[in-house]
């Protein structure tokens, strides 16, 4: 009965974990008696033992049980031979349970307070540790399976030279559909926004001017031609989906390339194909979907590139490298931060190997330089032909703005400079705490004064220092309460653009049905996981976390790693996972990448 003793613990522990509630926190002040106050905190932390609990519980014995024969219980870390090797397992276990519960808190309480009182501390801690214990033997069986797996057979040749049309017309074919019932094309705020730049040729930066152009100019076109906005971005929406089909296709025919077993290309079509978020974004004028396509196909060329740096002699990589790079920088207002700091890191990478000189140099040039110059000037030249407004430079400070918010409505102990130096950038303290949301930075962002000097910037960032230097845990709960939606799999938060039309090229109601078909989506676990931006970045720490510990080319990971970092300084995630497309599209390439012996076995183009 002993040796069943731990399987009943952890499987309560388990259940108590999955099962788990949070409420808003109890304040003693509304209880006349204290014992009343205990009592019903005691009663929070048990939680409730329905049917369903017990359900669980003994599942989760039953899987206790099995994982101890297995050899992969969290018990074996006090064994000498297991120890050592599995810590990395139970570290990452205890980081995934931490935001894995932070986004059940914030989904069930919805406030922005981290837990809140001790009773939710207590929870949260219980919470933490049982699902500790199952992401732990999962980790494991995980790492086990993923070094076995192959996926490439050697077989040359046996795709043929039309594989890229077979793939891009099975995609074409399943994208059609959601194309005719969302006719003419879904729009989003920032897309009408964009297109009244070009009909009103009133520009602004804030959006990709390039992208702006292209679907403003579609749009006013179908209206001089034919009378019709719709048709003009119907156009767009079509030629968009199109570019990203293509992107897709490439991705699947570089591992055909490689002889991956068909069995896994197929796996690879079926999520370009079923993950919800792709055809809803994909029939969106929407500046994520030409962006994300580039960031594709960028991560592919830079794994390429860091994986074999000989590659960037070859001039025709180096080009379409370049290029690349460029789309991305004019796509989107992060693809410069992207491509430079990723293109940094792997130029510093190959600086520490040792390569030729003359690999170094037209890395530099490859990685970052000829591409920021170019897209630089390209923004520039564009900017002062339209006479569009700049950017704001308070555009960049979206995570500053709102700890800083976060800070002034729950702390007093702020100094007259402090104030005085936050009030010359952001306006009245008062106002301030007014506009603070803690799903979105943009209502104290829109607070930001543009005509600040570069002065008053400093002195604003010298007292946001000061401040989080006091009380550092407030700016932590500011950073979480933002920021959690971007890697805990609690959330599941993808929002839907959808253009509700009274006619449809297929039938009446057509269109009804494919939105009941994207929200049903977000309900069926398997697809509403396919989508999921956290689990996305779980796999990805797993996978990189894989590499550095076998001593493989974890440099393939930076760019998503860059996007990453963009994501948590962006103004909000809730309902705008689409800022992590390129995580979502990247990571089932980088799973391929690592398992195709690509990684120091390339040979040069």
């Amino acid at each position: 009965m002993k040796k069943y003793f731990s399987a009943v613990f952890f499987g309560f522990l388990s259940a108590y974990s999955i099962t788990v509630s949070f409420h808003f926190p109890f304040q003693p002040e509304n209880f006349s008696e204290t014992v009343d106050y205990i009592t019903a905190s005691i009663y929070e932390i048990l939680g409730q033992y329905s049917f369903s609990f017990i359900l669980i519980w003994l599942l989760c014995i039953g899987l206790f049980v099995y994982i101890d024969k297995k050899g992969y219980s969290v018990l074996n870390l006090f064994n000498k031979d297991r120890g050592k090797k599995d810590i990395t397992s139970l570290v990452l276990s205890i980081i995934f349970a931490f935001s894995l519960t932070l986004g059940i808190f914030f989904s069930q309480v919805d406030t922005y307070i981290v837990f809140g009182s001790l009773v939710n501390y207590l929870k949260a801690f219980f919470a933490i540790v049982g699902f500790t214990l199952l992401f732990y033997p999962a980790l494991l069986s995980f790492n086990t399976f993923f070094d076995k797996l192959s996926i490439t057979e050697d077989n040359p040749n046996r795709y043929g030279k039309k594989t890229f049309f077979k793939v891009f017309l099975f995609l074409v074919l399943f994208y059609l559909p959601f194309l005719i019932v969302s006719f003419p094309g879904n729009l989003c705020y920032d897309s009408i926004g964009q297109i009244n730049q070009v009909i009103n040729n009133n520009y602004t930066a804030h959006h990709p001017l390039v992208h702006t152009l292209i679907l403003g100019g579609f749009v006013k076109l179908g209206m001089k031609l034919f009378g019709s906005m719709e048709i003009g971005l119907f156009v767009y929406t079509v030629l968009q989906t199109v570019f990203l089909l293509i992107c897709f296709s490439i991705c699947i025919c570089f591992f055909a390339k490689k002889n991956v077993k068909k069995s896994y290309i197929r796996i690879m079509m079926l999520i370009f194909c079923i993950t919800p978020l792709y055809t809803n974004l994909a029939t969106t004028a929407i500046k994520d979907i030409p962006y994300a396509s580039f960031c594709l196909l960028f991560l592919i060329a830079y794994s390429l590139a860091v994986t074999k740096p000989e590659y960037v002699r070859n001039p025709k990589f180096h080009i379409v490298f370049v290029l690349l790079q460029i789309g991305v920088i004019l796509t989107r207002n992060n693809g410069l931060p992207l491509v430079v700091l990723s293109g940094v890191i792997a130029f510093v990478y190959i600086c520490l190997k040792k390569n030729k000189i003359s690999v170094i140099i037209l890395s530099g040039l490859a990685f970052f330089a000829e591409s920021a110059i170019i897209g630089v000037l390209s923004l520039n030249l564009l900017g002062n032909a339209l006479n569009s407004e700049n950017v704001s430079k308070g555009e960049m400070l979206s995570l500053p703005f709102q700890q800083t918010a976060y800070y002034l409505l729950e702390s007093d102990d702020v100094t007259e400079s402090e104030i005085l130096a936050i009030e010359k950038v952001l306006g009245n303290g008062d106002t301030i705490k007014e506009n603070y949301d803690p799903k979105i930075a943009d209502p104290v962002k829109a607070l930001f004064n543009k005509g600040c000097s570069n002065k008053d910037l400093i002195e604003y960032m010298k007292a946001y220092f000061k401040m989080g230097l006091r009380h550092p845990s407030l700016y932590i709960k500011a950073f979480l309460v933002h920021t959690y939606g971007w890697y805990s799999p609690a959330v599941t938060l993808s929002i839907r653009y959808e253009n509700d039309m009274e006619k449809t090229l297929l039938f009446p109601g057509a269109d009804k049905v494919m939105i009941f078909l994207y929200r049903f989506a977000g309900r069926f676990s398997p697809l509403a996981v396919l989508e999921n931006i956290g689990v996305s970045v779980w796999f990805l720490l797993i996978l990189t976390v894989y590499l550095i510990k076998n001593k493989k080319g974890f440099m393939i990971t930076i760019p998503l790693w860059v996007s990453f970092l963009v994501c948590l300084s962006s103004p909000c995630f809730y309902n705008h996972s689409r800022y992590a497309l390129p995580i979502l599209c990247g990571v089932p390439f980088l799973y391929y990448f690592t398992k195709t012996n690509l990684l120091g076995s390339a040979k040069q183009p």
